[in-house]
C-alpha cells in the first residue's frame, strides 16, 4: 500500500515511522482510515503506538511510533528462538490480543513479518500493521471481493472461506501458526501456491509438533494443538485465556534453536506418481477437484458451482480468492470418475481459467497430493494465459496418474509431455451439427 520511511516528528523531536500511501481505489482509503481510527484507540505496550495521521497535498500518511528492533520473522530466519523465548514472544502478543478484542478488533494478519522485537528482546514484543484489521461489529463490509483478505499460511480456516463473521478465534488460529512456526523451525502450513495452502489449512493436520520438538512440555503442545483447531469454538476463548495458560507452563527445558529455512520440501514442484506397470488398480483414499479463475469477476457463480458438486456428489470449499475445492464423497474409482465429470462441466463454466484433478494414493500423505495437484492447476494456468504462445491446448483438465488409472475405462484419458489430461469436447451447435 506504500512506504514506511524513519522520520522525525517537528513537535516532540521524537523518531516516528512514517507510512506513506498509495491509495489507487476508495477501498484502499477507507482501510487507511479504519487502520488509524482502530491504532488510535488502543493503548498497550505490546502494540504499536498511534502518533497521528492524514493528508497533504493529496498524499496520504500515517505516523506511528518508530520500534528499533528486528521482526520476528527475521529472527526466526536468521537463528530461530528456543522454547522459552517462543512462550515468552507467545505471551506478549496474546497480551496484545487481549487488549484488541475487548475493543472488538480483529487484527487478521499476525504473522511473524507483523511482529516486532523492540532493541531484539522476546519480552518487549510489538504488534503492527492493522491495515486489514476490522471490528468485529463491520462484519460484512470492507472485504474486497475476491481478492485474500490475510496472509494464506497464517489464516484460520473460516477466514480462508471468506466468512464474514470473525472473531477472536480468528487471530488466536494465527498466533497457533507464528508459535507452531517458531517451535519447530517450519511454517505450519505450506504449499506451491495459494490454493493449496488454503486446501491444507481446511483438510490437513500439519506434522506432529512433538516430533520437531521434542523438548516442549505436554501442555505447550496441547495449547498449540487447541490453538489449530479447525473449529472455532475449540480454540481458546481469548487472549486473557492464553496469557493465564502460558504464564502456567511448567519449567520449560531448553532445547536448540530451529532456524525457519527457505524454501521447505513442501514447496518444491512435486513429481508426479511414479508410472505403475501393471494393471491392478490401487485404490485412492480421495479425489479432488481444484478449480482457479485467472480473472476472478468472471468466475462461475457460486449456485452454478454448488450445482455440479451436488450433481457428482463432491464436497465444495470455496476459498476467498475466487478458487474453489471440490471432495468427492466417494473414494476408489466411483469417486474419481466423478470428480473428472465434475472438472469437466467447471472448466466450461470458467473458460479462462483452470481446473485439475489429483486423487490421494495409499502411498500419498493428503498434503502431497494437493501440492501435486497445485502444480498441475499451475499448468492449467499457464496453458490459459500463454496457450497461444506456447501452442497448447486451452481446452484440458490437467489429471494425475492417480486419477488416470481410475478413469481410464470410462473417460478418454489423452497423454501429453506434461502427463495425462482429459479433453474437452466442443459440440458443433448448427442445425445438423
Amino acid at each position: 500500500m506504500g512506504s514506511v520511511y524513519r522520520a522525525r516528528d517537528l513537535d516532540t523531536g521524537h523518531v516516528v515511522a512514517l507510512k506513506v500511501l498509495t491509495l489507487d481505489q476508495p477501498f484502499d482509503l477507507v482501510r487507511f482510515s479504519r487502520e488509524a481510527t482502530l491504532l488510535a484507540t488502543v493503548h498497550h505496550p505490546n502494540v504499536v503506538d498511534y502518533v497521528a495521521h492524514g493528508e497533504s497535498d493529496g498524499v496520504h500518511f500515517l505516523v506511528q511510533e518508530w520500534i528499533e528492533g528486528v521482526t520476528l520473522a527475521e529472527r526466526l530466519h536468521a537463528t530461530g528462538v528456543t522454547v522459552a523465548e517462543a512462550v515468552t514472544v507467545a505471551i506478549g502478543l496474546a497480551r496484545a490480543l487481549e487488549a484488541t478484542h475487548t475493543r472488538g478488533i480483529i487484527h487478521r494478519d499476525i504473522k511473524p513479518a507483523n511482529i516486532i522485537l523492540a532493541d531484539d528482546r522476546f519480552d518487549r514484543v510489538k504488534l503492527v500493521d492493522f491495515g486489514i484489521a476490522r471490528l468485529t461489529s463491520e462484519a460484512g463490509v470492507l472485504t474486497r471481493t475476491g481478492k485474500l483478505v490475510g496472509t494464506p499460511s497464517y489464516m484460520a480456516p473460516e477466514q480462508t472461506r471468506g466468512s464474514l463473521d470473525l472473531e477472536a478465534a480468528t487471530d488466536i488460529w494465527s498466533l497457533g501458526c507464528v508459535l507452531y512456526e517458531a517451535l519447530s523451525g517450519r511454517v505450519a502450513f505450506d504449499g506451491r501456491s495459494p490454493a493449496a495452502v488454503q486446501a491444507k489449512v481446511l483438510l490437513t493436520e500439519p506434522p506432529k509438533l512433538a516430533d520437531l520438538c521434542p523438548e516442549a512440555p505436554d501442555d505447550l503442545l496441547a495449547l498449540v494443538s487447541a490453538m489449530l483447531a479447525k473449529d472455532p469454538a475449540k480454540r481458546p476463548a481469548s487472549g486473557g485465556s492464553l496469557v493465564a495458560q502460558l504464564c502456567a507452563m511448567p519449567a520449560i527445558v531448553e532445547g536448540p534453536r530451529r532456524r525457519v529455512g527457505g524454501v521447505g520440501a513442501a514447496t518444491v514442484a512435486m513429481p508426479l506418481r511414479r508410472a505403475r506397470h501393471t494393471q491392478v488398480e490401487e485404490p485412492a483414499a480421495g479425489c479432488f477437484v481444484l478449480v482457479a479463475p485467472v480473472d476472478v469477476p468472471a468466475a462461475a457463480p457460486n449456485d452454478n458451482v454448488a450445482k455440479v458438486a451436488e450433481r457428482h456428489q463432491m464436497n465444495i470449499h470455496m476459498f476467498d480468492d475466487g478458487s474453489t475445492l471440490l471432495v468427492a464423497k466417494q473414494a476408489g474409482k466411483e469417486g474419481a470418475v466423478g470428480a473428472a465429470r465434475a472438472a469437466l462441466e467447471l472448466r466450461e463454466e470458467v473458460p479462462d481459467g483452470a481446473v485439475s484433478v489429483f486423487g490421494q494414493s495409499n502411498e500419498d500423505s493428503l498434503s502431497d497430493a494437493i501440492e501435486r495437484g497445485s502444480m498441475l492447476l499451475e499448468r492449467g494456468m499457464m496453458g490459459t494465459l500463454f496457450g497461444d504462445l506456447v501452442g497448447e491446448d486451452q481446452h484440458v483438465v490437467h489429471i494425475d496418474e492417480v486419477i488416470a488409472d481410475l478413469i481410464a475405462s470410462d473417460l478418454p484419458v489423452a497423454s501429453t509431455i506434461e502427463g495425462p489430461v482429459l479433453r474437452i469436447v466442443r459440440r458443433d451447435s448448427s442445425p445438423g451439427g
